[in-house]
């Protein structure tokens, strides 16, 4: 048991490998505002990403960049786009959204 939450432990760190940069996240979100709103909170059908959790937000945003998870197209080519870790800044920012 020791051993499995080590292994957690090491795993977990080592998922956000990219120092947060307040100002990067926030110069890439505006390239999702035109969908999700400033900010990520979206007043529209577009899902309110503002607050969601980063590791959530990350995984989500790498699935449609991987074709993991579909939609009708724009995220998926708007992910690809994106490096992994500028991925990561936007979901550091939006996760930081109030």
């Amino acid at each position: 048991m020791k051993k499995l939450a080590f292994l957690f432990l090491c795993l977990s760190s080592l998922s956000f490998a990219v120092d947060y940069d307040p100002q990067r996240g926030k110069m890439l979100s505006l390239s999702c505002a035109n969908c999700h709103g400033t900010d990520g909170k979206s007043n529209s059908t577009f899902p309110y990403i503002a607050g969601l959790d980063k590791d959530y937000l990350y995984k989500t945003l790498l699935d449609f960049k991987t074709g993991k998870r579909t939609d009708t197209y724009m995220m998926t080519k708007h992910t690809k786009g994106f490096t992994d870790e500028e991925l990561e800044q936007l979901s550091y920012y939006f996760s930081k959204v109030k």
